[in-house]
């Protein structure tokens, strides 16, 4: 029953705003919120650099495009290729609302924060259920 407890307390903090990255973090933030990338990227052509993450956890993986130095984009998905939940999707959302509301698409799985600087939708990638979030630049 501990380890049940230790596991619940690990996910719930893994869970937290804390714990992952949020649009406008720079790439030193993001690096010492999940430490090296998993996969670092090169600048491309328009100067955005895509960096893979795992979360200290290893539960999800984020892969976050960055453009001078900032985050401009960020995806999120679990590792074990599983759906994520509402309560995963209210959580990523809430760690980058930057204190606006997130509004719902009543027709998709998308949103759009209340300021209009970004949107966030669900769609599966190379076979995994993955949130994305896109700053409006």
């Amino acid at each position: 029953m501990k380890h049940v407890l230790t596991l619940i307390a690990a996910f719930i903090i893994a869970l937290t705003g804390q714990a992952f990255a949020r649009l406008g973090n720079t790439e030193e933030q993001v690096n010492a919120l999940f430490g090296k990338p998993v996969d670092p990227g090169k600048p491309d052509s328009d100067g955005v650099t895509t960096n893979m993450y795992k979360n200290p956890t290893g539960e999800y993986i984020a892969v976050v495009h960055f453009l001078k130095g900032h985050s401009v984009a960020e995806a999120y998905s679990r590792v074990d290729r599983r759906k994520l939940s509402e309560k995963e999707v209210s959580i990523f959302l809430e760690g980058n609302s930057a204190g606006k509301e997130w509004k719902k698409d009543p027709r998709k799985l998308a949103w759009e924060r209340s300021d209009h600087r970004a949107t966030a939708w669900c769609e599966t990638l190379s076979g995994r259920p993955t949130l994305l979030i896109q700053a409006k630049y």
